[in-house]
């Protein structure tokens, strides 16, 4: 299962610029195709250059698993069109917070969001992923999907986690939950990390010891 070091237009914050889940990678719109073929070859699904919100944040504004791709009503029509074409279905979160990717960390067992979300998000997100909805927060912050990053195989979280949230975390995503950091000690796993339960793409700025902990949690070996 391949783990490979990368940038998105330079920067290593590989999870606030692309998305992946079981079937796709979604990267910004402009991205080469060379760029596009090592996240597929990482990955093992195929990469597509979409831009989301016409912006080159899309870790930051879309979320999802294998049976959904969540995305925040500030989408085009065409972004929106330009997904569903690849045979993902996608839902629009009528939800004043846009920036989903920091509020919702999933997989295809279950996730956890942002306790402010609204009841009637809480439902549409439900019926999108298929799984199980809670609420929580790490250490204390209610922005989970910026603090953490799943696969189907675990979880790795900002090392401000209690033992509590990673318990609850644990148990509602069925994978367990360690700590760490990326891009040479950013504490923000989510930001450098794409990762699915074939392989991962890491920040390029990631240093050895924190590859290890990449590759323990999410079995990568």
């Amino acid at each position: 299962m391949p783990v490979i070091l990368s940038d998105i237009f330079g920067d290593p914050n590989v999870g606030v610029f692309s998305f992946a889940n079981e079937k796709i990678a979604v990267l910004p719109a402009g991205i080469s195709t060379k760029k596009l073929a090592s996240y597929t070859e990482a990955l093992e699904v195929e990469a597509y250059s979409i831009g989301i919100a016409d912006s080159r944040l899309v870790g930051v504004y879309i979320s999802g698993n294998s049976n959904a791709i969540l995305l925040p009503y500030i989408a085009t029509e065409d972004e929106a069109s330009r997904i569903r074409s690849t045979g993902t279905r996608i839902a629009i979160l009528q939800e004043k917070r846009t920036a989903l990717g920091n509020l919702i960390i999933c997989n295809d067992y279950g996730a956890v969001i942002d306790p402010r979300l609204k009841p009637k998000t809480v439902s549409a997100i439900e019926k999108a992923l298929k799984v199980p909805v809670h609420t929580g927060t790490i250490g204390g912050l209610p922005q989970v999907g910026s603090l953490a990053i799943a696969s189907n195989k675990g979880v790795l979280a900002d090392p401000i986690i209690d033992e509590s949230e990673k318990k609850h975390i644990s148990e509602v995503l069925k994978v367990p939950v360690s700590i760490g950091t990326v891009n040479s000690g950013v504490p923000y796993p989510k930001s450098g990390i794409v990762v699915n339960s074939k392989g991962a793409v890491v920040g390029s700025h990631t240093l050895g010891s924190e590859l290890l902990a990449v590759s323990s949690v999410f079995q990568t070996d």
